[in-house]
């Protein structure tokens, strides 16, 4: 396991054998919030610009007005270059 910690959070970093394979298991321990990445969930990581992570932090725990539908995931990122 690896920990990641800066002023703003902490995370930690493992890997899991899962009844589908190796995963990466991202978490962030002090708001109990985990995910499980395969290897294509990573390398689609590595195909996003700084940009893309700058929108998804905008509103990093989702919408703050009441009423506002949560866009998916693929609405946000990149794929193969263009936006999905």
């Amino acid at each position: 396991m690896i920990t990641l910690t800066n002023e703003f959070t902490t995370v930690t970093i493992e890997k899991v054998r899962t009844g589908n394979g190796e995963r990466l298991r991202i978490s962030a321990p002090r708001l109990g919030y985990s995910i499980d990445l395969d290897p294509l969930e990573l390398e689609a990581l590595t195909w996003q610009t700084v940009e893309t992570f700058s929108r998804l932090l905008h509103t990093p725990y989702g919408p703050e007005e009441e009423g506002v539908e949560v866009r998916p995931f693929s609405d946000l990122v990149l794929f193969g270059g263009e936006n999905a």
